[in-house]
């Protein structure tokens, strides 16, 4: 059964304190293989993902005046089709019920505990079908489907009943069965256990609401993946309040953890090989000649001067070392991509791209994911440029086509030095580079502000690309030096 995302609804997660440990809970549906749609129980903490079934208590009435109460509770004639409003009571509604769509039945109410809240309105009978919840049709709703929307009804539920005489004495059976709750039958409050079935370390796990593999959003559901290979299944949500919690919760849990990987993993590094980001993005594949066809999850480490890939977390020295795919970051370039330029309809989008002419395209879950990355990415270029202090590049210069290096120097700046006559030619600041313009295969001019006008320096250089990218690295990292600040009030403008 497919529930209606309702965008007014508040979001049922709660704060809980479970064996000592601070937790948030809320009721969900999962797909289970033998079940179909099944109700569980979502328990989030700081390091894992719970999903807990509830299992089913046998409750015994003993008292024989709760017996003939029952046996007198019969309805009257006008009492067929209408409407009862239950204030609960000790947060129950003091109802069982039966059937649900796998039994082809409706949802009938099976017992009325005397005293409980459902008795007291005088107005609901064992045998009666509840057809809406709150407005909600739960006609066509399996049996965990009702519980879960009977649970999460309010403090006032509404319910719209329906009187089925003949189903009352099979409901109410023999006396020695009136004592017991049969196979099939739930309480509506929590009387029984939950017990855990699913545990998801979170630890370098990822949560999305893609479906796997496409660009196609889930409306209502979710997924957890942890890094030993578990699954959440879909998780499925009744509004949009408690999807959109969820999926912040639990993001924030996992970039908590990294981020205390992170600093466990820095300790054993130098100052110029610290990392700077580390968790999964989506990459885009090409599949039978339609672009962006696919996405695969990859694991991306930003870390000193490199941006590393895996198919999965590394997880020994060996692994690090074996990475099979590596980029330096005075040789790439990252960009984001605009919302009008992205290939589908995953958002959150950037290019990766190198000075040989590879370009990959991923996807984030968030906005703020995506500005995660690109300031990781800032604050590494600005350490590694620091680090590196210079790059030389050899180059023809002028009408003659002088041999020359063009220096790309941290403290200097543009030096072109000349090899034949052993001598600097010129030497401008990077903040007086106002713009360059290139052929996109040898031919570079880069044009400066020399005390006020504008003056064109004419270059070629075989190796022209990984000149472009490296002066590229030297800009960002001087102005993410000069105004640290940079990287905040960038994150700020686009969001």
């Amino acid at each position: 059964m497919r529930l209606n995302l309702n965008c007014t609804e508040e979001s049922d997660i709660k704060e809980e304190c479970l064996d000592g440990i601070k937790a948030k809970t809320g009721l969900v549906r999962v797909n289970d293989s033998n079940r179909g749609s099944l109700t569980v129980r979502l328990v989030l903490t700081l390091e894992c993902l719970k999903l807990q079934k509830q299992e089913a208590n046998d409750n015994h009435q003993s008292s024989s005046s709760s017996e003939d109460t029952i046996d007198n509770y019969q309805p009257s004639p006008n009492y067929y089709l209408r409407y009862v409003t239950i204030a609960r009571k000790n947060g129950s509604l003091g109802i069982s019920v039966k059937g649900g769509q796998e039994n082809n039945l409706p949802i009938l109410i099976s017992k009325i505990p005397e005293g409980g809240a459902a008795y007291h309105t005088k107005r609901l009978f064992v045998g009666d079908a509840i057809i809406k919840v709150n407005d909600q049709l739960i006609t066509n709703a399996c049996h965990d489907a009702a519980l879960h929307i009977l649970r999460n009804s309010g403090n006032h539920a509404t319910l719209l009943v329906k009187h089925y005489k003949a189903a009352a004495p099979f409901l109410l059976g023999s006396k020695g069965n009136r004592n017991n709750n049969n196979n099939g039958e739930s309480d509506t409050e929590d009387g029984g256990q939950w017990t855990d079935y699913l545990l998801i370390p979170l630890m370098m796990g990822y949560v999305t609401r893609y479906v796997q593999g496409t660009d196609k959003l889930r409306r209502n559901g979710f997924e957890v993946h942890g890094m030993n290979g578990l699954n959440s299944s879909i998780i499925h949500c009744d509004n949009v309040k408690s999807l959109s919690e969820w999926v912040k919760l639990i993001s924030e849990n996992i970039a908590n953890l990294a981020e205390i990987q992170i600093k466990l993993y820095n300790l054993n590094f130098g100052i110029n090989e610290k990392i700077e980001y580390m968790g999964w993005v989506n990459e885009g594949v090409l599949n039978n000649n339609h672009p962006w066809q696919s996405y695969c999850a990859r694991f991306m480490i930003i870390r000193g001067r490199d941006v590393l890939l895996f198919d999965t977390p590394p997880m020994s020295i060996t692994e690090w070392l074996d990475c099979g795919v590596v980029y330096k970051l005075y040789e790439s370039m990252l960009r984001l991509v605009k919302d009008t330029e992205n290939v589908d309809q995953r958002q959150n989008c950037f290019l990766l791209q190198t000075s040989n002419g590879v370009s990959r395209y991923f996807s984030m879950e968030t906005k703020q994911g995506l500005l995660d990355v690109q300031c990781a990415w800032h604050r590494s270029i600005c350490t590694s440029m620091m680090h590196i202090k210079s790059r030389t590049f050899y180059v023809l210069f002028g009408n003659n086509q002088q041999p020359s290096n063009l220096i790309l120097d941290w403290d200097n700046g543009f030096t072109l030095y000349d090899n034949w006559m052993n001598s600097n030619v010129w030497t401008y600041k990077f903040s007086e580079l106002r713009g360059s313009s290139d052929d996109h295969i040898s031919r570079l001019k880069l044009h400066f502000n020399d005390n006020g006008r504008i003056e064109t320096k004419e270059l070629v250089c075989q190796d022209l690309q990984s000149l472009l990218f490296c002066v590229h690295a030297f800009l960002t990292a001087k102005v993410v030096s000069v105004d640290p600040s940079y990287l905040n009030a960038e994150g700020v403008q686009q969001l």
